[in-house]
């Protein structure tokens, strides 16, 4: 496993020792959902990409309909 410094001020430093707060699980845990975010903001910027189809919502909805209904006749 990789060893990285983390700097905090030292009053932060302080209060998370005092509070016995594990730091490189919540860094970890913070850096985990950075990446993740920023992994979501980039499918959503290549979704907003997609031409639009030209199909009612309604025959959309229908169509999870059908797809829900087959599939629970499977389970």
């Amino acid at each position: 496993m990789a060893r990285v410094n983390v700097y905090l001020p030292d009053e932060l430093a302080r209060r998370v020792r005092t509070a016995g707060l594990n730091v490189s699980g919540l860094a970890q845990e913070a850096l985990r959902g950075a990446l993740e975010a920023g992994e979501t903001d980039r499918w959503l910027e290549r979704l907003e990409a997609i031409p639009r189809a030209d199909i009612a919502h309604e025959r959309v909805i229908g169509a999870l309909d059908a797809a829900r209904e087959e599939l629970g006749a499977r389970g």
